[in-house]
C-alpha cells in the first residue's frame, strides 16, 4: 500500500495521471524475459504513442532501468554484446518500436 501511494505522489507531481503505468507496471517499458516485478523503475512523461503499451503521447511511461540500463552500458565484452543484441531484438518485436526510439524514450 506504501508503494502505491508514493507512486500517486510522483505521478501527481509530474502533472500527468496515467492508471494504465501505475496500476499495471507489467506493461512498462521491459526486458520480455523478465518474470519479476522490476526492482528499478522510472516514470516519464512519453513524446511518442506507443500502441503496444496503448500510450498515447505525453502519457506517462514506465520504463524499468534494471533492463535497460545495462544495454547502454559502454564497451560491452563479446558476450554482453550478443546477449545485447538479442535483448534489443526481443525489445523491437515486442514493442514494436526501433531501437533508435526505445533510447530516445530513455534519454528524453
Amino acid at each position: 500500500m506504501h508503494r502505491l501511494l508514493n507512486r500517486l505522489v510522483l505521478v501527481s507531481i509530474l502533472g500527468t495521471f496515467s492508471f494504465l503505468a501505475l496500476a499495471l507496471p507489467e506493461l512498462c517499458l521491459q526486458s520480455p524475459s523478465r518474470t519479476t516485478a522490476c526492482p528499478q523503475l522510472l516514470y516519464k512523461k512519453t513524446k511518442i504513442a506507443i500502441p503496444s503499451l496503448a500510450l498515447n503521447a505525453n502519457d506517462i511511461l514506465c520504463i524499468c532501468l534494471t533492463d535497460i540500463k545495462p544495454l547502454i552500458k559502454p564497451n560491452p565484452s563479446a558476450t554482453e554484446k550478443i546477449d545485447h543484441e538479442l535483448t534489443w531484438q526481443a525489445l523491437t518485436e515486442r514493442y514494436q518500436l526501433n531501437k533508435d526510439e526505445i533510447l530516445a524514450l530513455i534519454r528524453d
